[in-house]
Formats: C-alpha cells, sequence, structure tokens
C-alpha cells in the first residue's frame, strides 16, 4: 500500500497520486478546493491513485487506506475517499462516518454521474475538481435538510394559525342568524316522529403507502470500521 502524504505542518494532504496523474499546481489546485468544503462542513475528502492494488480488492485497499492511515473528522472519522486504480481502471467510493448517510446509495451514483466523462477521457484534474463540487453540493443539500431557522418556524406558526382562524370565522358569521323565540307559540308541539329506521354499515377501508427512505448499503473493514461504499470501471 502507498504512503499517505503530509503537509509540511505534518497533516494529512488530501491528494495522494501514486499514479502520477496530476501536475504539483494541480494537486494544490485541488487540495486548495478541498480544504473549502471541509472547514465549512467539517468532512473529510480524500483523492488516492495507485498504479496497483496488490492483493487487495479496490474496496479493501480503499477502506483499509483510510482507516489505517486516521483521515477523516471528529471520533467517528466523518469523511469520504475516491480511490482511482490504473491498473483495472476502477474506482471506488469508501464513506465513513456520518459520510455514510450524507452519501447514501443514490448519491454516490451522482457522484459518479458528476466525473466520470472526463475520467474516462484522461481528464483527471477536471474530473476531480469535478467530484469534489458534488461532494459541496450534497453535503449542502444534507446541512439544508436538517436546518430549521427560526424564520421558518415563525413562518409555520403564523400559516398555521391562519388556517385556524378561517373556519372559525365562519362558524361565527352562522351565528348572526340564530335568534331566541319569546313565546312557545312558533316551536312544533307535535314532538319528534320517525318515519322511518334503516341499518347501514359503512365499511371502513385504510391504505398505507411505505416511504422509501435513501440507502445506504455498508460493510465493515478489516480494521472493524463500518464503511458505505461503491465500486466501477472507467
Amino acid at each position: 500500500m502507498v504512503e499517505p502524504v503530509l503537509t509540511v505542518d505534518g497533516y494529512l494532504f488530501p491528494i495522494v497520486d501514486a499514479a502520477d496523474l496530476l501536475t504539483d499546481d494541480e494537486e494544490n489546485a485541488l487540495a486548495s478546493h478541498i480544504y473549502d468544503v471541509e472547514e465549512q462542513f467539517q468532512s473529510a475528502i480524500v483523492m488516492v491513485t495507485v498504479d496497483t492494488l496488490g492483493t487487495r480488492t479496490v474496496e479493501e485497499y480503499g477502506d483499509d487506506f483510510y482507516d489505517y492511515n486516521g483521515y477523516g473528522f471528529g471520533e467517528n472519522h466523518d469523511g469520504i475517499l475516491f480511490l482511482i486504480d490504473m491498473e483495472t481502471r476502477s474506482w471506488h467510493i469508501t464513506t465513513t462516518g456520518s459520510a455514510i448517510g450524507v452519501y447514501n446509495d443514490s448519491a454516490q451514483e451522482d457522484l459518479i454521474d458528476a466525473c466520470k466523462y472526463n475520467l474516462s477521457q484522461g481528464n483527471y484534474y477536471q474530473s476531480f475538481d469535478e467530484f469534489i463540487s458534488e461532494c459541496n453540493k450534497i453535503l449542502q443539500s444534507d446541512l439544508d435538510s436538517h436546518t430549521f431557522t427560526s424564520g421558518k418556524l415563525t413562518i409555520c406558526i403564523i400559516a398555521g394559525l391562519l388556517l385556524a382562524l378561517i373556519p372559525l370565522l365562519g362558524f361565527i358569521g352562522q351565528l348572526h342568524t340564530v335568534h331566541p323565540e319569546k313565546g312557545a307559540a312558533n316551536y312544533s308541539q307535535q314532538g319528534l316522529s320517525l318515519t322511518g329506521k334503516h341499518d347501514r354499515f359503512v365499511r371502513k377501508t385504510t391504505s398505507r403507502t411505505k416511504i422509501q427512505k435513501e440507502s445506504s448499503s455498508t460493510h465493515t473493514g478489516s480494521s472493524g470500521t463500518s464503511h458505505g461504499g461503491s465500486s466501477g470501471h472507467f
């Protein structure tokens, strides 16, 4: 397995281009893009290229590289790794921690759709940059789906009050036509008369529809850490 790349400060560099697909300037530009995304969402993005997987599968290599080199944010090592193997022309996505749910199966398909054309054409810098941009889009979408601001809460409260007030005003309006009688002469003296009696059974049918949730396929790496992920060829 290739060694991770460290910065001059001793931190893990997010680009490990062992297959030499990128120039130094391209690596630095991609790393800068990654840092911007990581700073905003606190979720790692790691890009790795290799000439060969050795005896490992592409899934095993991606999982082990991420786990044993200590990538990720927080105690759950939140983040995603994108691995390229040039020998088999394979790609693999490894997700860890909260990133397993964020980058569900559907999101991983979006990631590959965003970058696969340039990857297959050998435009590696463009492909990796598109991958990072799609990560940013997915992370932002996940954040938005879990954010309920005070402004949204106020709007919901006002809307609820208005919906409750409309039928109430209607009922009050109907009461204005009701007046008491001063005498009993105008009331019916005949009492209640039943002209017919029918027993009817109304059948009640309840229909339930299962709501499908986005899934995240998971597995356990050799380190014992749970991962999401997917693989393919380009």
